[in-house]
């Protein structure tokens, strides 16, 4: 029971970067439609004395600020936290009570309606039902503080008592309508996601039946075509430059097999460094080129979506020094900190051409994969080991 009242676990987007964002950028949109809807009806026709003028521009330009540094966190891709999203909802929620605090309490006629909104939001994001409770029960009360404590509080003749409960009765089944509505799309979600991977699974296990079967009958072929070419000798030049690349086409085909093979290990939960790690090993094995991984940093928790499009960066990247490059040492990095992640794949092969973009060395689909995870590709023709050097660079805000 303990778990169930982990904030930590209450929430709908923790582990999505990018619905917090979006849900932060759609919140400053309309904070600043609310700024200025306010700030029209504080300066036309201003019927308030001095004293709730002033507060009214105070409140208004406190809510300006904090609007403006939420919208500068979005437009320096600064990371959108749970905790973030937590603070606006409390900031909205003492807002609306404010104004009603100061505008009458009760006897206001519409700004009790901006507490649906809030109330609103926050079911949207938070999606258990406890803390729903908890959160709506919190407004309700200070909202009833403010009824009863500010302007001329209740008139129970007019039946002012039962309109504040039928106030508090539908920011309960707002709530609650919201609350339910949210955790069925996030079922729906949920369910999606695990057929997606139970697809998954199924053409990981059809990938590894096809790569027992093949890479087996390709390896034979490749013993079969070394021993040819050690018995053929130099007596036959071009039998013997047509046997190596045919081998070498052999090696690159077995190596291809491996791809969806070792990706299965990202769908099943396994840290990037371990899955590029596997792949690493198999690099080597396959093609006699070793391939060496070095992981700094601590792995933060990343989508499955960026650790596949990772992997096939750093999968190209092989791809590239082996069969082009003719490398005979390759150089995994994979660094974590604070700014992003840094995947890094040199080689001390001949380098690249000056048109290598052009060429469909699998730059294209590493471009396109880098520009998905909101980060860059950098290449450099002659890198650190003296071949090429191919660099894809993750800013922290684009996964959390």
């Amino acid at each position: 029971m303990a778990n169930a009242f982990r904030v930590t676990d209450w929430m709908l987007n923790q582990a999505d970067p990018d619905g917090l964002r979006y849900v932060a950028t759609v919140a400053v949109r309309l904070h600043w439609f609310y700024i200025a809807v306010l700030a029209f009806t504080v300066v036309y026709r201003p019927h308030y004395g001095v004293v709730i003028y002033a507060a009214y521009v105070v409140m208004l330009l406190l809510m300006a600020g904090f609007n403006l540094y939420t919208q500068y966190l979005l437009r320096s891709d600064r990371t959108i936290t749970w905790r973030w999203i937590l603070a606006v909802c409390t900031v909205d929620m003492f807002g609306v009570s404010i104004a009603a605090a100061i505008s009458g309490g009760f006897s206001h006629s519409f700004l009790h309606l901006f507490y649906y909104q809030v109330l609103a939001g926050f079911a949207v994001v938070f999606t258990s039902f406890r803390l729903n409770m908890a959160w709506v029960t919190i407004t309700s009360a200070i909202y009833v503080a403010i009824s009863l404590g500010t302007g001329d509080g209740l008139d129970v003749s007019a039946r002012d008592d039962k309109a504040l409960v039928a106030r508090i009765v539908v920011m309960y089944g707002l709530v609650a309508t919201v609350n339910m509505i949210s955790r069925f799309e996030r079922m729906r979600w949920r369910e999606t996601v695990e057929r997606e991977q139970a697809l998954v699974r199924e053409r990981t296990e059809l990938s590894q039946a096809i790569h027992d079967t093949t890479a087996q009958f390709a390896y034979m072929v490749g013993l079969g075509l070394e021993t040819a070419r050690a018995q053929s000798g130099d007596q036959n030049p071009e039998l013997a430059v047509t046997l190596d690349a045919t081998s070498e086409l052999t090696k690159s085909m077995i190596w291809e097999l491996r791809h969806p093979i070792n990706m299965g290990g990202i769908y099943e939960g396994h840290e990037l460094g371990r899955v590029l790690g596997s792949h690493a090993s198999s690099f080597t094995n396959i093609t006699s080129v070793p391939a060496v991984l070095t992981v700094r940093g601590d792995e933060p928790p990343l989508s499955v979506e960026t650790r596949s499009q990772l992997f096939s960066i750093a999968h190209n990247a092989l791809t590239n020094a082996y069969r082009h490059a003719q490398a005979t040492e390759v150089c995994i990095d994979l660094c974590y900190d604070a700014e992003g992640i840094r995947l890094e794949v040199s080689d001390d092969g001949i380098g690249l051409p000056d048109d290598y973009d052009e060429r469909g060395y699998g730059f294209a689909s590493m471009s396109r994969d880098a520009e998905r995870l909101g980060g860059g590709l950098k290449v450099e023709k002659k890198g650190r080991m003296g071949g090429a050097t191919v660099a894809c660079v993750v800013p922290s805000a684009r996964f959390g």
